[in-house]
């Protein structure tokens, strides 16, 4: 390996902050981080960060999530996903950032506390929608998946997707057939898990 290209890869290591490879994915070592340290690391959209914050996520307490949303961490995952979503996919690295931020709100939505706060705040669900204008296949499955979730888990969240899915359609002009969906009523759900 050439100097120069060792030095490169330092400088990448060193700039991307302290990272642990789990399960052959590299991510940041959040394990015992607090809200306010992510939603730092959040002001930089990494994969390695978005992995590390997702890992987070996963074991975070109820309070530690409320924190973490009410320090408007939701918001700086979705406005990325909007940014994101807007610019296309040439790059592979573009794709898997799309991919690992939806997985944080996967996560997020995954929790109590998540799934609530969402459905309390329209806005976040048409920020999901808005997300839709992407040309990443993979991201709008999961992104409809996410959305027929919040539909099928409260009936309020039914009315406040399709408004989302209207919103959108005639921000984007695009036609979406939504008839049959729209006739389906939820029942309440025993089970929020994603």
């Amino acid at each position: 390996m050439a100097t120069s290209t060792k030095w490169g890869a330092v400088k990448d290591q060193l700039t991307r902050g302290p990272a642990t490879v789990t399960d052959g994915k590299v991510e940041a070592n959040l394990e015992n981080a607090d809200p306010e340290l992510c939603i730092r690391l959040l002001q930089v959209p990494t994969v390695v960060n978005y992995s590390g914050l997702q890992r987070r996520l996963e074991v975070s307490n109820q309070s530690w999530m409320v924190q973490f949303l009410e320090l408007q961490g939701l918001d700086l995952l979705l406005e990325a996903l909007e940014a994101l979503s807007g610019r296309g996919c040439a790059h592979i690295a573009d794709a898997l950032l799309q991919l690992t931020c939806v997985s944080c709100v996967r996560t997020i939505m995954n929790s109590s506390a998540g799934l609530h706060f969402i459905l309390d705040n329209e806005g976040y669900i048409r920020m999901l929608a808005q997300a839709l204008d992407t040309s990443n296949v993979m991201v709008k499955m999961q992104l409809f998946q996410l959305l027929a979730a919040l539909a099928v888990f409260d009936p309020r969240g039914h009315h406040l997707v399709f408004d989302a899915l209207d919103n959108y359609k005639i921000h984007h002009n695009k036609q979406l057939n939504l008839r049959r969906c729209r006739s389906y009523r939820p029942r309440p759900a025993c089970s929020h898990r994603l």
